[in-house]
């Protein structure tokens, strides 16, 4: 221990992270290539920062890791190799990548770190494709591919569960193409990310709130716009999948995409291109539905005519064969005649009678059937109006609410606000400007 006291070399900090440095450099004086997983991805105006994740290659945990960044410089060489793939993606979480990397290490911090410089498209694009093929032979062999595919189709899907983005395309595409059938559809909404990490997190929310709906809902649909192979591969997501397969309610995908299929459009019960498209096929089965209503009635109207056309053949057959026994019977038995021909009129109009209060009955419990059926779903569109009238701004500024804007935007966390800040605030009637003085948590003691 005292020859260790004596040695004369003493290192600063910066000196000992900057020698190591150099042995780093010297260890890897070239770039290397370099596989994992990306996880916790974020980007700034210039450069790309990740962690390079191994994982155990039988279970979903990391083994080891390592800080990964891209440089402004070659970001714009990254993005565009990975458009011109030849399925173009984007660099995300969860995807396994082989990058060409300069090993350093950062004295400030004195942590080792891969400075990435180029990527190989073809190494993730297989591992994307491998990662598909396991997905969908896993829901093959636990019977979940065609699961929601043999649930059957409402005759008239006029309430629906509708997941997308709102206010994008997509939404108004599908809202206006239904609005122009001139139907009674019923949306209800669901506002989900369609793109980037928080797709599996909100659809599949969504599927399970839409399956537990207090409405009777009669189809689920997941629609977006259109956009890359990158944009669409958010749902060749397993837990979507399964989401959907266990769906009690029929499931129909329109992603916006005209070549490729995802691993959502396999799994759900019916898969349409667009949200047009969609709206499209819901409209016709409510059409076909109506039409063949229609064809009922114009069957049983037929076959009422039909009915006393026979009715009245056949009486008009049996007058003509009764003639010449009438007059035989006529001259031989003038009252029983006259007794028999009463009955025969009698017997007539009363089976007429009869089958006209019969058929009438039949269209009576038609247009019943009808008319309550009309009836629940204005009653359901009544509700549905009431409760998005109580979500209207104006009626949340009327019960005592606020609204704070700093610069235009809406202020939802007091810590985006600093001493000083002018703030807007709106109230249901008027609004006030006042500057921020005291900033608290919402558990603070109030003076």
């Amino acid at each position: 221990m005292d020859n260790f006291l004596k040695t004369e070399k003493l290192y600063t900090i910066s000196e000992l992270n900057n020698t190591i440095r150099k042995l780093i450099r010297n260890e890897f004086p070239d770039y290397i290539w370099v596989c994992g997983e990306i996880q916790d991805l974020r980007k700034d105006k210039k450069h790309i920062y990740f962690n390079l994740v191994q994982k155990h290659p039988e279970a979903d945990q990391i083994i080891a890791q390592v800080k990964s960044i891209i440089f402004e410089d070659s970001k714009l060489f990254i993005f565009k190799r990975l458009k011109e793939a030849d399925s173009a993606f984007e660099l995300k979480d969860d995807i396994e990548v082989k990058l060409l990397c300069r090993v350093d290490l950062y004295p400030k911090w004195g942590e080792y770190r891969l400075i990435v410089v180029d990527v190989d498209p073809i190494y993730t694009l297989g591992k994307v494709a491998q990662n598909r093929q396991r997905i969908i032979e896993d829901l093959k062999r636990r019977g979940l591919l065609d699961k929601n595919k043999i649930l059957p189709l409402p005759i008239l899907p006029l309430n629906i569960g509708l997941i997308t983005s709102l206010g994008s395309a997509a939404y108004y595409d599908f809202i206006n193409e239904l609005k122009t059938s001139g139907y009674g559809f019923n949306v209800f909404i669901y506002n989900s990310y369609m793109q980037g990490k928080f797709v599996e997190r909100d659809v599949v929310s969504a599927l399970e709130l839409f399956n537990n709906f207090e409405e009777n809902l009669d189809v689920i649909v997941i629609t977006r716009g259109g956009g890359s192979t990158a944009d669409l591969s958010w749902f060749d997501n397993e837990r979507i999948a399964e989401a959907i397969a266990k769906s009690r309610l029929p499931v129909i995908s329109g992603l916006g995409h005209q070549i490729n299929t995802t691993i959502t459009d396999l799994v759900a019960h019916t898969s349409l291109k667009t949200p047009t498209k969609v709206a499209q096929f819901l409209i016709e089965v409510v059409r076909g539905f109506l039409e063949e209503i229609k064809y009922l009635k114009e069957e049983i109207l037929n076959e009422v005519s039909l009915m006393i056309e026979r009715e009245k053949k056949g009486l008009r057959s049996l007058a003509v064969g009764l003639d010449s026994a009438i007059v035989k019977y006529f001259r031989d038995h003038l009252t029983q005649l006259a007794e028999k021909r009463r009955d025969c009129l009698d017997f007539s109009q009363y089976f007429l009678a009869s089958r006209k209060r019969e058929l009438f009955q039949r269209w009576e419990l038609i247009k019943t059937y009808l008319t309550n059926l009309l009836k629940r779903e204005t009653q359901k569109l009544d509700h549905l109006r009431e409760k998005i009238s109580l979500l209207e701004p104006s009626n949340i500024l009327k019960r005592g609410f606020s609204i704070t804007l700093k610069n235009k935007k809406v202020v939802k966390d007091a810590s985006s606000l600093t001493f000083g800040d002018t703030i807007e605030t709106i109230f249901f009637k008027g609004r006030t400007f006042s500057r921020v003085e005291k900033i608290g948590d919402s558990d603070e003691e109030k003076d």
